[in-house]
């Protein structure tokens, strides 16, 4: 059963240079907009830039977000449910850029023409519906909504629902740190397993998308993977990606992110006896072998917390002590909490955390 909450709260703004400042502690790669795009575009100038990611689905890029982000969106478009499912809406469009006219992701789909889609918007005339599903509450996967909400189901993680209520989300999304408006919207939480249908999530006729919901904490308590059966793409969120630092919040767990990983692992390995089971994440990585980059990424955290990577500086954020591992070569990187490291490193002692 899936299950509806309310969500209706605000945090004032501020100066948006001052949060660029503050919250550009965070390395991501520079993303610029396809000059052909620029000079070419008989519409104004959109906040997100789109390709082809397989048969169904497109890769959606906000590529000049105030906070340096470049959130990964996701667009599956399911003909035969007259349906887009939309994964993550992003940071909403914010930027300091003058030249962006667009900044509404739902405008986007349904107004902007997509090079690879026939140069046609991929939702042209507002004809399809959509079906919005959040990979975790994070502040720029999730500033988006609102747009959609109005006439369609945001889905969430059902794991830990005090940590997506409304008295909590200001802070877990990190607004609240931001000093930000938190969205507002109503969330239909999902259990683990769920398979995704076009319309309400408790009616057993709707239309299928072809899109299983997996619990997978460890990020945040919150957070999810999709898993594309007709595709063979895991898409997994803020769980990891390379070539950015991965990133935990005070809310983060590595203990609990290894046991995901192995179940993910697992999970992947036996998807892939047909074909190799393909993965993208909600930064920088989209399309890698799915078992390679779990196992990859499983190994450096693994040596971290075996000691055998060398930490590369340890630093106080919003009154947290925080440290940064660095694999030689710059694949994988990551930024969190000391005391999540600490923690894991206790669990492995005591011999409780999951290889």
């Amino acid at each position: 059963m899936s299950t509806v909450i309310p969500l209706a709260f605000a945090v004032p703004g501020v100066a948006l240079a001052l949060i660029y400042c503050y919250h550009n502690i965070r390395p991501r790669h520079a993303h610029r907009a396809d000059p052909e795009m620029l000079l070419e575009s008989k519409v104004p100038v959109p906040a997100f830039k789109a390709r082809r990611l397989n048969g169904s689905t497109f890769l959606i890029t906000e590529w000049d977000d105030i906070w340096n982000e470049h959130p990964y969106i996701y667009a599956k478009v399911v003909p035969s449910a007259n349906t887009i499912l939309i994964l993550d809406t992003g940071c909403g469009g914010t930027t300091m850029n003058s030249s962006i006219g667009i900044r509404s992701l739902r405008k986007y789909l349904e107004t902007v023409p997509i090079k690879e889609n026939r140069s046609r918007a991929l939702n042209e005339g507002a004809t399809m519906k959509y079906v919005v599903t959040q990979t975790h509450c994070h502040y720029d996967h999730i500033l988006g909504a609102e747009a959609f909400a109005v006439d369609s189901p945001i889905l969430a993680s059902s794991n830990c629902p005090e940590f997506v209520s409304p008295e909590n989300l200001p802070a877990h999304s990190q607004c609240e740190a931001l000093s930000i408006r938190t969205p507002r919207y109503p969330l239909t939480l999902v259990p683990h397993l769920h398979d995704i249908v076009s319309g309400d999530q408790r009616n057993p006729l709707g239309s299928p998308l072809g899109v299983k919901v997996l619990h997978t904490p460890g990020h945040t308590p919150d957070e999810l993977v999709l898993w594309d059966e007709d595709e063979g793409m895991l898409f997994v969120g803020d769980t990891l990606y390379e070539h950015d630092p991965i990133i935990f919040p005070n809310e983060g767990s590595i203990v609990e992110w290894f046991s995901t990983m192995s179940d993910l692992t697992a999970f992947a390995e036996l998807h892939s006896t047909k074909r190799p089971a393909q993965i993208s994440c909600g930064h920088a990585t989209a399309g890698g072998n799915a078992v390679e980059v779990l196992r990859a990424t499983r190994n450096f955290m693994r040596d971290i917390i075996e000691e055998k990577e060398e930490m590369k500086r340890r630093f106080l954020k919003r009154g947290f002590w925080h440290v940064e591992y660095r694999q030689r070569g710059g694949r994988f990187s990551l930024i969190c909490p000391e005391r999540l490291v600490l923690e894991a490193r206790k669990a492995l002692m005591e011999g409780k955390l999951v290889n």
